[in-house]
Parts: C-alpha cells; sequence; structure tokens
C-alpha cells in the first residue's frame, strides 16, 4: 500500500534572503536578491518500479514502492533490524537521506564533493550591499537539512541484467499552482555498483560518483515561465539554466551546454542535462546487472530564469516512477 505524508512549514520572517533569479548575459544567469524565499513549503513524495526492477531503501528488503516515511522517517538499526515503530523497508542505519521543511534555491555544476561521500557539490548565494554574489557550499548532512535546502536520498536498484531505465513517467504536480515546475530539477547520481548478492553493508557504503550514461540532471518544465520570469518578457523556449560557473573563490565548477562540462576539473564527471522536451529516449539512465546505489536530488534551481517571487511558497507532490521497455 502506498502511503505518503505531507510536511508543512512556514516561511520565517528571519530566513535567510537566499533566492535567486535572472539576469540574462551573454555567458550565464546570476544570483539576485529578492524580497521572500522562493520556497516549496511542502511536499509529498512515492518512489515506484516496473516488475523486473526491485527498489530498496536500504539494500537488504526489496519492493516495487516506497513511500516518503521509509526512505526519510523510518530508520533501521545498527543491526540492520527496524528501529521502533519502523519497517522492514526503512532507510539503512547511517544514512544522509535530506527532507528539509522547505526546499531553498540552490545550485549545481555537478562536482563530487570528495572520495569520502561520492555526493554532488550543491551551492547557494546571498547578495551583498554591493549587489555582489557571495556563493557558500551547502552542507549535506541530517543535522542541518533545513539549512541545506534540498531532497536527497539513497536509492538501490537491483537488476539480474543490464537495463536502460526511462523516468518520463514521472510526475511532479504543482498543487499550489505556482508553477514552481518551472524551476524544479531532479537529478540521478550512481554511487557504484556490485553484484547481486552482495550483504547489504557492502553496498550501503558505496560512495564512488559515477560518470557515464547513468549520470543525468533533469529539468523538469523548460519552457512554462514563471508569472514574475513572464513579466520580464522572457519568452517561453528560452534557455532556462546555464549551470553554475564558478563559486565566491573565482574557482571554476563547469558550464552548462546540454552537458555539463566539468573537464577543467579531473575530479568532476559529467552530467548530462535533459529536459522535458528531450526526446522519450534521452530520459533514461543505465542500471547495471546487479546492485545499484543512486543519489537522487530533487531542488529548485537557484539559476533558472523562473526562479522568482511567484515560485515562493508552493506545494508540491512528486511520484517518482520508472519504467523499462
Amino acid at each position: 500500500m502506498k502511503k505518503t505524508i505531507k510536511k508543512r512549514a512556514f516561511v520565517s520572517a528571519i530566513a535567510m534572503l537566499i533566492v535567486s533569479a535572472i539576469v540574462l548575459t551573454s555567458s550565464t544567469f546570476a544570483w539576485f536578491s529578492m524580497s521572500k524565499e522562493a520556497t516549496v513549503e511542502s511536499m509529498d513524495l512515492t518512489v515506484s518500479s516496473p516488475e523486473g526492477i526491485q527498489i530498496s531503501a536500504n539494500a537488504s528488503a526489496w519492493t516495487a514502492s516506497l513511500t516518503v516515511d521509509q526512505i526519510f522517517n523510518e530508520t533501521l538499526d545498527e543491526t540492520g533490524k527496524p528501529a521502533e515503530g519502523s519497517s522492514r523497508y526503512a532507510a539503512y542505519f547511517g544514512n544522509n537521506n535530506l527532507y528539509p521543511a522547505d526546499l531553498i534555491p540552490v545550485s549545481s555544476a555537478f562536482r563530487a564533493a570528495d572520495s569520502s561521500t561520492g555526493y554532488v557539490k550543491f551551492f547557494k548565494a546571498t547578495l551583498n550591499d554591493a549587489a555582489v554574489a557571495k556563493v557558500t557550499a551547502v552542507t549535506q548532512s541530517k543535522d542541518s537539512q533545513d539549512a541545506a535546502g534540498l531532497i536527497a536520498f539513497d536509492l538501490f536498484f537491483k537488476v539480474a541484467n543490464e537495463t536502460p531505465v526511462y523516468f518520463d513517467t514521472s510526475t511532479f504536480t504543482d498543487t499550489s499552482n505556482s508553477k514552481i515546475n518551472s524551476a524544479l530539477r531532479v537529478a540521478f547520481t550512481p554511487l557504484g555498483n556490485v553484484a547481486i548478492g552482495t550483504d547489504a553493508a557492502t553496498a550501503t557504503a558505496l560512495h564512488t560518483f559515477t560518470a557515464g550514461t547513468s549520470n543525468i540532471f533533469y529539468e523538469i518544465d523548460s519552457l512554462t515561465r514563471s508569472d514574475d520570469a513572464a513579466a520580464l518578457s522572457i519568452a517561453e523556449g528560452a534557455l532556462t539554466t546555464r549551470g553554475l560557473k564558478s563559486d565566491n573563490g573565482g574557482n571554476t565548477l563547469g558550464t552548462q551546454n546540454g552537458v555539463i562540462d566539468n573537464t577543467a576539473n579531473t575530479d568532476v564527471p559529467n552530467a548530462k542535462l535533459v529536459t522535458d522536451q528531450s526526446a522519450d529516449s534521452e530520459k533514461v539512465f543505465t542500471l547495471n546487472a546487479g546492485i545499484t546505489k543512486m543519489r537522487v536530488y530533487i531542488w529548485v534551481e537557484g539559476q533558472d530564469v523562473d526562479c522568482l517571487n511567484s515560485v515562493a511558497g508552493a506545494a508540491l507532490t512528486a511520484n517518482l516512477k520508472f519504467t523499462i521497455e
């Protein structure tokens, strides 16, 4: 049985003013200050897979469907047994799954943080009095998940053979009619693969950020303009994301021209950019035979032309649904 929970949070008057918007130039979009946060105040989430693919939050109990409770609110103990009140499908002990009260605009060039986690680096920006953006790294830990402002969780896939997996049937419903989908992103980043039968502790410990056809960066709605973006006469079909090019120290992080190009950094695998307008054959990642650990990210892209005040306070329902041929 699928079940979802809704986390509701209210934007605090003292919350940090981090929102972004658009300044179109020949090569990049810039962060811009605003009067309030562009946050997603509530979100429902379910994950489901077709026959032939099994998914898990702990690499030991396999199913065709996971709920937000199992991924974020339930945890197995250090022995691998369900903690009090949780099910055997709960996330593994020691997981670092993030489910903040609000989604806050962040951005990424899809650079692996370090070899100990394999996590993609995310950044957020604030403007000083001189309108200069200060870009700071987002800390991805449960203790600071509300400050991180993005959803991230580990999902395990099990397939008997190499399998292309499509996610074009996934749905993201803006229940607040704020057009938040125009600034929403989803990414799938593989962290390693082991043979079927490998113990769960080995599978959950995988942490190598892997380049290739499985590393996908997905723009949910590239044509719809948010109300504020439309007021700025940003046309339908305009290129909506340029990607984060540098941090506030001037370090190159990458550019985005169909592929997030990080060739200047030896520790930065490329990520494939896919939008809702891409062919269905492009909305796919490849699973190798065995058990694959995948880090899934859902966030509001701070470098998107639609990330403006009119999308603030949104409510969102997401159903990540995978299919195969």
